[in-house]
């Protein structure tokens, strides 16, 4: 492949530990990882490394079941992300912020600021919220019904984009010889007065390096793919076939168009979990050695349950899924409901199969350098992806063999770039400014 041909780009998503259960419990594992500044350090040192487009960071608003048995989301992605971009010169840091439970005048300012601070690297990872829980720490006694989250997601966006905004270029006048710092003549309020938001603006920031910070997105029911057509730059999907995956891509560049854009400035990032070796039986008994830790698959259905909104008990790892786990719920998230149900309308898949092959959601690729090398190029050049967010089992080892291993490989192919070009801003090197 020749070098100006396309070349898919690659987000990792930053679990302290990993993604796998186990994985804070394996021997030389850092037990505090989760709160550890040093352990994000490194991660972030080893993406750079790997010439990495971003890392990326999910975030619930309260205490989670699972973290009884794994961390889980514990500190704010911005304060963190910040920390980050003082250790790093070319690295994507996108951070999640729920629209639901924030208001947009503060998102506008942290946004604009983690993009000032990291000279253009920031990017905002759009989420409405699904938990019950996190409502009830904002004084709300239940999540409010998916169709409001996502008009009031809609309408947040539009203000967010307006504060970004509200400073002509050169509102910045730095001029001594006149006395004037800013030229308020440039600096205009919003003036925003809608169903969910009364905002005068203007935004206190300047405006950020990148114009907009990078608009990320993960919905996947109706009113999420109608957002993402309208706002997003990428998508986040949990995609487990290539060909529901291309029909997803498809159906996001039209919604685009639809939206009066063009198609490709919506890109698709479906989730996988990758764990490889130098060959194929050391990547199976890397995940063999951490289910051995939370004793096998079982110990996993808690999760899956969870997250498909279904009652402790409700999965049996010789039966596939009951009804009630394929129909849409008003919470919970659409996306990981559909990934997971498309595995079951093959004939005869188990939860077993399902826990051996996905990984919360998303695909799971055990296997070899070229293993993995294949099934990612082949995704990318069957118009099934424009990238991934890569989810390692365990963590920073994980990191460190995608680096070491991976990346390397898709560089030989000439699938992956060999080094960053000059401009750190991330939605240059993503294509999407």
């Amino acid at each position: 492949m020749s070098r100006d041909q396309r070349q898919m780009k690659l987000i990792v998503n930053m679990q302290p530990s990993g993604v796998h259960q186990g994985a804070w419990m394996a021997p030389g594992a850092n037990r505090r990882a989760f709160v550890d500044l040093d352990n994000y350090r490194r991660i972030a040192r080893l993406c750079e490394r790997g010439r990495i487009d971003a890392v990326f960071l999910a975030d619930f608003l309260a205490l989670q079941p699972e973290s009884s048995r794994q961390p889980r989301w514990t500190l704010d992605p911005v304060v963190l992300l910040s920390a980050l971009a003082a250790e790093t010169t070319h690295l994507g840091l996108v951070c999640s912020i729920s629209t639901t439970f924030s208001e947009p005048y503060q998102v506008a300012r942290v946004v604009a600021s983690l993009d000032h601070v990291s000279g253009g690297r920031a990017g905002w990872n759009v989420v409405t919220s699904f938990d019950p829980n996190s409502a009830r720490n904002f004084g709300l006694a239940d999540l409010p019904e998916k169709a409001d989250r996502y008009r009031r997601a809609g309408e947040f966006l539009d203000v967010v984009q307006a504060l970004w905004s509200s400073w002509e270029p050169d509102a910045l006048a730095l001029d001594p010889s006149s006395g004037t710092f800013i030229d308020t003549d440039k600096v205009h309020p919003v003036d925003h007065d809608g169903e969910f938001f009364t905002v005068a603006g203007p935004l206190q920031v300047p405006t950020p390096p990148q114009g907009r910070p990078v608009l990320f997105q993960a919905g996947a029911s109706g009113p999420g793919r109608d957002l993402a057509a309208r706002y997003a730059d990428a998508v986040f999907a949990a995609q487990l076939t290539l060909e529901s995956a291309r029909d997803y891509r498809d159906g996001l560049r039209a919604g685009a168009v639809a939206a009066g854009r063009p198609a490709d400035d919506v890109t698709l990032f479906p989730g996988v979990t990758v764990v490889v070796g130098e060959t194929k039986a050391e990547a199976v008994a890397k995940r063999a050695a951490l289910d051995d830790l939370i004793g096998g698959a079982p110990a996993r259905l808690t999760s899956l349950e969870y997250f498909l909104g279904l009652e402790p008990g409700s999965l049996k790892v010789d039966e596939t899924i009951p009804d009630e786990a394929r129909v849409p719920t008003t919470t919970g998230t659409e996306g990981f409901r559909q990934a997971v149900v498309s595995f079951f309308d093959t004939p005869g898949r188990t939860v077993g199969d399902f826990l051996r092959e996905g990984s919360i959601g998303h695909r799971s690729l055990v296997g070899d350098v070229t293993e993995v090398a294949d099934d990612l190029e082949r995704w990318f050049t069957e118009g099934a992806a424009d990238g991934f967010v890569l989810m390692l089992d365990a963590s920073p080892g994980g990191v460190e063999d995608v680096v070491d291993l991976v990346v390397p490989e898709l560089q030989r192919r000439g699938l992956f770039r060999t080094e960053y070009d000059d401009d750190p801003r991330l939605g240059v090197r993503l294509g999407v400014r």
